[in-house]
């Protein structure tokens, strides 16, 4: 088929993303290309009664007419879809939606493409940004909880010396229990052997503090409440009975805080001076990024309030579709339906990255911003330190779940963006706000 043949096309405007071409290719310029498909295939055709390529074509009409039609329109109308967005200079951002299809002998061939465009705004002021502060800061305090959480995991228990010890806040009860809803067992409430600490707060309100003054071997039923958020709607809100058995009561030691702890703790330091001074450099590190990702956090707010625009429909559906398939990923949620709550996030997180995709499009275009493989491979080489994996297997999980690295690239150009909105804000010791 020839390129550039005359053709008509009307373009409607439901919306101002959304376009409907309406396209009429002339009656003279596609029934020489419909015969031509008829032609063709008669040559291959084999009937009952007819050598090969000898059945008349009036037979090829009436038996392989819709056949020959959907042949040529495969691979037709796909060439002069392209020929009607070009002549009409739109840019869709994805595929078109084909309707109305029609082509009927000696009639022109018709068809309407629904396609989706970028939103046409203009980009607000994204400079001089006011932020909250940007200082990272580690406290000894924080450095002590660190210690506190190696002590414990260096913790010995032992059983009391005194049977008769009753049960205090700070220790460590084995027990059996078994939890009853109106008198019956439910299911998820029953432990065998179990070690808690008492005061720890890891179990539901009220259960911890009804182990206070058992004594080893003693049995007792312990009346507690569950939150109302959780997880499990029939428990949510609800009192429950648990019938407990004690087994023992347990004392926790806690090691010393000095240089053979520091070199217990399996740190590679040698005093506890150096223990806590990497610990500091650990913190420190991790506060920063916090303190940068609330940064980028804030400035993308800021910026996103500033601009106000029609979202294409098509975009939004597609990427919620992925964040929904990304949540479904979580082995947690694949037994269960998404909630509305579910449904909200995704929702609001979809016309959010959507949104901030096409404004920072333009942000990289006035500002010439680009990502150089030099800075692509840094990117690659962090992400797959952090993942504790080579930056070949990380490579090939890209590969294997997106397709390629585009993902990472485009994820590792946002970071750039923001970061270059963050060195162009101006941050204070004050909350976000309007510029300055």
């Amino acid at each position: 088929m020839e390129q550039h043949q005359k053709i008509s096309v009307n373009v409607e405007e439901p919306s101002k993303t959304k376009r409907v071409l309406k396209v009429e290719v002339p009656a003279e310029t596609i029934q020489p290309e419909l015969q031509k498909t008829y032609q063709a295939f008669q040559k291959k055709a084999q009937f009952p009664g007819f050598r090969k390529g000898k059945v008349p074509l009036t037979m090829i009409r009436k038996r392989l007419g819709r056949e020959v039609q959907s042949d040529l329109l495969q691979r037709v109308v796909p060439l002069y879809y392209e020929q009607a967005v070009r002549e009409s200079a739109l840019e869709p951002v994805d595929m078109p939606i084909l309707r109305n299809v029609s082509l009927e002998e000696g009639e022109p061939l018709r068809f309407d493409a629904t396609v989706y465009i970028k939103p046409d705004f203009e980009l607000q002021e994204y400079r001089n940004i006011l932020l909250g502060s940007g200082a990272a800061e580690v406290s000894e305090e924080m450095v002590d909880k660190v210690i506190e959480d190696m002590r414990e995991r260096l913790s010995q228990l032992s059983s009391y010396e005194d049977a008769d010890h009753p049960v205090e806040t700070g220790d460590v009860v084995e027990t059996d229990f078994e939890g009853f809803l109106d008198g019956e067992a439910f299911e998820g409430g029953q432990a065998s052997r179990h070690l808690m600490e008492i005061g720890g707060g890891r179990m539901i309100p009220g259960f911890e503090d009804g182990f206070i003054g058992m004594k080893k071997g003693e049995s007792r039923e312990i009346e507690a409440t569950f939150p109302e958020q959780y997880h499990a709607p029939d428990l949510a809100g609800r009192t429950v009975i648990f019938k407990v058995v004690l087994h023992d009561v347990k004392q926790k030691s806690l090691p010393d805080v000095d240089d053979e702890f520091a070199r217990d703790v399996g740190e590679e330091f040698e005093t506890l001076a150096g223990l806590r001074a990497g610990i500091r450099e650990r913190i420190e590190k991790n506060e920063t990024q916090r303190v940068r990702d609330k940064l980028r956090g804030d400035v993308m707010d800021e910026i996103l309030k500033r601009h106000s625009f029609e979202l294409p429909e098509i975009m939004v559906q597609r990427h919620k579709s992925y964040l929904s398939d990304r949540m479904q990923q979580n082995p947690a949620r694949q037994e269960s339906a998404l909630s509305p709550a579910d449904q909200k996030w995704l929702d609001e997180q979809a016309d959010r990255d959507v949104a901030w995709s096409l404004i920072s499009e333009k942000i990289v275009e006035a500002e010439g911003i680009t990502l150089s493989a030099e800075e692509f491979e840094a990117g690659l080489e962090k992400q797959a330190h952090e993942g504790s994996m080579t930056k070949e297997v990380l490579k090939d999980i890209y590969m294997n779940e997106a397709g390629s690295l585009e993902p990472l690239r485009l994820s590792l150009l946002n970071e750039k963006i923001l970061d270059f909105l963050i060195e162009n804000a101006t941050v204070t010791t004050e909350g976000s706000g309007d510029e300055a």
